[in-house]
């Protein structure tokens, strides 16, 4: 599956290489330093978390295994320290402590331990017990998982009274969310969702943004509403509950919801979240490909004319979707070697029954190339609507047109014939044609 990511391979900018030889560097304790046995690097460096990726900060360069970041040129912060943001792990910089590293380069960061710094000795235990423990509990069935999950309470009742507020925001993001049972109304669905994943959150915790978990938990949040929301409601809950956040927090909670709606190929909740996003970190050095972005889809948003497609049917007669105006036309972009498609179907054929008399019609686009295969799934999976191919797969001209980069993809045309929705499968699909036929 081929997708836009705006989390990934954008160059690291920022960097700040830290000497520490001259006589003022000499003259107080380093902020963060270490010693390693057997590492022959030219460089550590420090990464601080901005909004879904590490930005690299610092530098200090290795000498006999020793390495040094000065005081006075490292805020203090959460930080990940190490080689690369895929290879290192976290140390909490403050005014109050002076973390010394101490290991050996063979499985470095399995194995280091920290002196001078309890505050950072405890957050390590924290986070490797915690994580060995649920690592056991993946690989077992449920009834044995018992010892292992008591294991994991007591580590992180400790946490919630500990001194330290980033313990205490680690105890609860370590937490999974409160099982959710969505109600029938957008509203409901919203509030059940932010109770289940937010109940008793420290907000105003100045570290929160800086905190990885914290993104990682607004991934699943919003991949939950998402699936469960209709897209109208859903950026609308979004936009009112996130405006009175301080900017930085609202980049976090908006980059994650472009990621999420990445994922669910909602090219409509990515670009509200992408102009969100740039207008509360307009500096953020991935705004270039996010406005590339912004330009290439600004053609296929809501309210746009849906660009006309026109293709043979399995007989060889074209079909026009234009030809269909003045209904509601869902665009089902699919293909008989896509399972998800294929597990998807039975749903959208119940749909369909239901409101296909009441002005509701499907336009099948397949990225099949063979015939006979687009054929059979069609017969098999009883898919009785206006179907579509040119049989080039995914250099099909109206997957181009449309810009799909993965199936199952969807496409929802008012009676206009301007799009209406992207992206609506499964539930959200069936809440969308609800609130059109009531």
């Amino acid at each position: 599956m081929r997708r836009w990511r705006p989390l990934r391979g954008l160059a690291k900018r920022g960097l700040v290489l830290l000497f520490c030889g001259s006589s003022a560097c000499q003259s107080q304790p380093a902020a963060f330093s270490g010693q390693i046995e057997g590492l022959v690097r030219d460089s550590v460096y420090l990464f601080r978390w901005q909004a879904g990726q590490w930005e690299r900060a610092a530098a200090a360069p290795v000498q006999g295994g020793r390495f040094a970041f000065a005081r006075k040129a490292v805020s203090p912060g959460l930080y990940w320290w190490g080689f690369s943001p895929q290879e290192g792990d976290l140390v909490w910089l403050t005014d109050k402590e002076t973390p010394e590293v101490r290991g050996s380069v063979q499985s470095l960061f399995q194995t280091y331990t920290y002196e001078k710094s309890p505050t950072n000795a405890d957050l390590l235990r924290l986070r490797r017990q915690v994580s060995v423990a649920y690592q056991q509990m993946g690989h077992l069935p449920p009834p044995q998982r018992a010892p292992y999950q008591s294991q994991v309470d007591s580590l992180l009742r400790w946490a919630e009274k500990h001194p330290a507020p980033l313990l205490r925001l680690y105890a609860y993001l370590f937490r999974p969310p409160a099982p959710v049972t969505p109600g029938s109304r957008p509203l409901q669905v919203w509030d059940t969702l932010r109770e289940a994943f937010w109940k008793g959150f420290a907000w105003d915790e100045p570290l929160v943004p800086q905190v990885p978990e914290t993104f990682f938990r607004f991934q699943a949040f919003w991949q939950n509403a998402i699936s469960f929301l209709p897209e109208d409601s859903l950026l609308s809950y979004a936009e009112r509950w996130l405006r009175p956040w301080k900017p930085l927090l609202q980049a976090v909670a908006w980059m994650a919801l472009l990621d999420a709606g990445q994922r669910f190929q909602r090219s409509e909740v990515m670009a509200v979240a992408a102009e969100k996003f740039l207008a509360v970190a307009p500096q953020d050095p991935r705004r270039p490909r996010i406005e590339q972005f912004l330009r290439a889809e600004g053609a296929l948003r809501k309210g746009q004319p849906a660009p006309d497609i026109a293709l043979p049917d399995p007989q060889g007669r074209v079909r026009k979707l234009s030809e269909l105006r003045g209904k509601w036309v869902l665009i089902d972009f699919w293909a008989s070697w896509c399972r998800p498609c294929r597990m998807e179907n039975p749903n959208v054929v119940r749909l369909y029954r239901q409101y296909h008399s009441r002005g509701f019609e499907i336009f099948g686009v397949s990225l099949d190339h063979q015939r006979e295969a687009w054929v059979k799934a069609i017969e098999s999976d009883g898919l009785g609507w206006i179907h579509v191919s040119d049989l080039k797969g995914w250099q099909s001209a109206a997957a181009q047109l449309y810009r799909v980069s993965g199936i199952p993809f969807t496409v929802l045309v008012d009676p206009e014939g301007r799009i209406a929705a992207k992206g609506l499968r499964g539930a959200a699909l069936e809440a969308k044609l609800k609130e059109l036929f009531p």
